[in-house]
């Protein structure tokens, strides 16, 4: 049942004070129609610039509602102005069905009192743009609940801060079939704002008495503090040194005198020493010899058959290891944050947050207050997919435990080499893959064996180093690493036995830190399925070049499933695909003169379906690789918003090739040594490729993938191809950069 009454003229619910969550059961904790038929309305997701957030969700509100897409306005992330969110990934999954749900029971209530009203029955009422008409008479949504609160129950199920809120039930929905708004390209609701310079980043928020911090950092990743420096008052007057563990920082109402008073203090700054990395360059011998024993096996609920017995008897054998290094998230902005902890225990917190409710939590088991006390602001920042998943491995601990030191209001800036020293990396991974090929080339059976350093560390950095909490339970050791999750989609239901694990073991140096970091790990974009497609679609292309066949068909022989069919058959099309066997006749791997090839992967994820085609070029005597076109074919079912996905499939793409290419960390035994865009290279706009990503829109299917996220989880099984193709010689360890591959055409 959902209840509906009108209540006085109170209005909707005022702004906590305080982070007391909003009640998702009542309707305006997601919707408030205002009288001059406009609509606000509430997500606990965060806009990250891809448009989903503000645009997406505004387009479902106004399908559902047949209400003018400009007229409604959307809040984002705040959690003491919406309901729960959970993490800010996965749009159009739970977040899209809640406000699709709240939407469908709104209308239904509106339709109920439009009918009384009017004096009309619902059955013979029409709504456009937001005005019911019936019987020769017509009232807008804001006419009809002028002057009053529409009390809507709203029927959900799960726990603010312990899981995503659901809505539940399953009220009537607008057909498929009628819609006139999901589908169709409107503009960004989030880039005016940013591109007038009137929204409001984590820099631009003044607080009164609000200082700047700067942090001085310890020496390794795993040094304690033994003496923090000396603040000189007389060169620093109005700057003050804080202590709270290992966690040292300088705090002034100038800027620039917390960031060179922070300086002078490291210089003299003592910590111990430490040393319990393998280095960078034994990263593949340190994730070979760990022991993965400690977390439990994931096995697919996909496996079947018996790879085993095939592999005895296949008339062509494979057996392949591929690697992928540590990758940072590196946000063009290093991460910042503002915070204000007040003497009456309340907790404000300014931040570029993807999961502002676990930051929330994380603050509150820090401090040991109550998480009702804390409440996150969500703003704008750098562009930054995946780094801050957890919304607590930056600077956000730091600043919450600055302003509580000093009981004013705190602004912490990292610096980049800050940032890319501690905030976290996505995980290193390494893959055993074997298949076995009948006389005709055909997969009999595959059998893939994923492993990876840790998953998924949420224990913010500064709580850590402070010594302070970082686990809801009491004496309770963290526990950085979760059970290993297989995240590949087997897209070839053809190959009779099938069988995929996956294998997890603690971060490394975490055990000997007296701090229990080491490096520190989370997901990022396509997390766990990039680093599984990579060996997955690596095994399919060379697979196809020991049957002799060329890369789409033979991925044809191994599928009935009608789009992916459709997928394929789209890119070989649309990428002009020179259908033949890899290596190229061309093939080459000497010489000055560039070489060229062409490669193609396929991966399913979140119900969507992708391929993509891309052209390399390779100078084998200075190992540069180049991808001169890339071509993409995505179809996730129903399209919201066209351009929008065509946008994000673009910087997914960007993003992909940069890994492919340039995207490795560096570390000796005690730290990061990746700081800065030199030592951590990312693409260059002037090495981007011609890029063309065509887009299937298919709402017959009756159902919404995600197709945003995924597409830097085909990039580089997709040029890894390409480079075969050109140079005859396997690629199965990223990145491409020129001394690897220099060294692997010489191999």
């Amino acid at each position: 049942m959902v209840g509906l009454s009108l209540a006085g003229a109170a209005g909707g619910r005022a702004r906590a004070a305080v982070g007391t969550s909003v009640d998702p059961a009542q309707l305006s904790s997601w919707l408030e129609i205002k009288s001059d038929n406009t609509i606000v309305a509430r997500t606990g997701k965060v806009e990250f610039g891809q448009g989903s957030a503000s645009t997406a969700y505004a387009q479902v509100i106004a399908e559902e509602l047949n209400f003018p897409f400009e007229s409604i306005s959307m809040v984002t992330g705040d959690t003491d102005r919406t309901p729960d969110g959970g993490v800010s990934a996965g749009f159009l999954g739970t977040g899209r069905l809640n406000l699709q749900r709240v939407a469908a029971y709104t209308y239904q209530a509106l339709l109920g009192l439009a009918s009384t009203q009017l004096g009309v029955p619902v059955a013979n009422l029409s709504v456009k743009d937001g005005v019911v008409s019936g019987g020769g008479k017509n009232v807008t949504y804001g006419q009809l609940v002028s002057g009053q609160k529409l009390s809507l129950s709203i029927p959900v199920s799960g726990t603010p801060l312990a899981s995503n809120v659901t809505v539940t039930g399953n009220p009537p929905t607008k057909p498929v079939s009628q819609y006139t708004v999901i589908g169709k390209s409107y503009p960004g609701k989030n880039i005016p704002s940013i591109v007038s310079g009137s929204a409001t980043f984590v820099a631009d928020v003044r607080l009164p008495g609000m200082l700047y911090g700067s942090m001085v950092k310890p020496k390794t990743l795993g040094s304690t503090l033994i003496s923090p420096g000396k603040l000189d008052k007389k060169q620093f007057p109005q700057a003050q040194l804080v202590v709270v563990g290992n966690v040292v920082g300088v705090v002034s109402p100038l800027q620039w005198e917390a960031i060179a008073g922070a300086r002078a203090v490291s210089a003299t700054t003592k910590w111990t020493e430490w040393a319990a990395l393998p280095g960078s360059g034994n990263l593949s011998h340190a994730m070979r010899t760990a022991d993965y024993s400690q977390v439990p096996v994931s096995t697919s609920t996909r496996n079947k058959g018996n790879p085993d017995e095939v592999f005895a008897t296949a008339s062509k054998k494979l057996s392949v290891t591929y690697e992928t290094p540590y990758m940072k998230h590196g946000p063009i902005g290093p991460s910042i944050t503002l915070a204000d902890v007040r003497s009456d225990g309340s907790v404000r917190i300014w931040a570029v947050n993807q999961k502002p409710q676990a930051l929330r939590a994380a603050m509150a088991i820090m401090l040991n207050t109550s998480p009702d006390n804390v409440v996150v602001y969500c703003c704008h920042g750098a562009g930054h997919y995946g780094r801050t998943n957890g919304g607590i491995d930056g600077s956000e601990a730091d600043a919450v435990l600055m302003s509580r030191a000093v009981g004013k209001p705190v602004q912490v800036q990292w610096s980049r080499p800050e940032d890319m020293m501690w905030a976290t990396q996505s995980y290193s991974s390494w893959a055993n893959v074997r298949a076995g090929l009948d006389a005709n080339g055909n997969m009999l059976g595959f059998q893939a064996d994923y492993y990876s350093t840790g998953h998924n560390d949420e224990r913010p950095v500064g709580a850590l180093l402070a010594g302070l909490p970082t686990d809801s339970t009491p004496g309770s050791p963290p526990q950085p690493f979760l059970q290993y999750s297989l995240s590949t989609i087997w897209p070839y239901e053809k190959v009779p036995n099938l069988v995929e694990n996956g294998w997890a073991t603690a971060q490394l140096g975490e055990a000997n830190s007296p701090t229990k970091m080491g490096l520190r790990v989370h997901s990022m974009r396509t997390p766990q399925q990039r680093e599984q497609n990579f060996a997955l679609e690596g095994m399919m292309n060379e697979a196809a070049v020991a049957a002799g066949a060329d890369a789409i068909d033979y991925r044809l022989r191994h599928t009935d499933d009608p789009r992916l069919i459709a997928v394929l058959t789209t890119l070989r099309k649309e990428s002009g695909w020179d259908t033949r066997p890899s290596p190229s006749p061309n093939a080459r791997s000497t010489g000055s003169t560039p070489v060229t090839g062409r490669g193609m992967s396929v991966m399913i994820r979140s119900n969507a379906y992708m391929a993509s085609a891309a052209e390399v070029s390779v100078v084998p005597s200075t190992g540069k690789v180049r991808v001169t076109k890339y071509t993409a074919v995505v179809e996730p079912g129903i399209v919201v918003n066209p351009d929008r996905l065509r946008l994000n499939f673009e910087g997914g793409s960007v993003m992909g090739i940069s890994e492919a290419l340039n995207e490795q960390l560096a570390f000796d035994k005690s730290q990061i040594t990746s700081t800065d865009w030199v030592t951590y290279p990312i693409i260059r706009m002037m090495d981007l490729p011609e890029m063309k990503v065509v887009i299937l829109n298919r709402p017959d299917l009756q159902v919404f993938g995600g197709g945003a996220e995924p597409p830097n989880g085909i990039t580089s099984s997709t040029i890894v191809a390409a480079f075969h193709d050109a140079t005859g010689k396997p690629a199965r360890t990223l990145p491409l950069r020129p001394a690897n591959v220099r060294a692997l055409l010489k191999a």
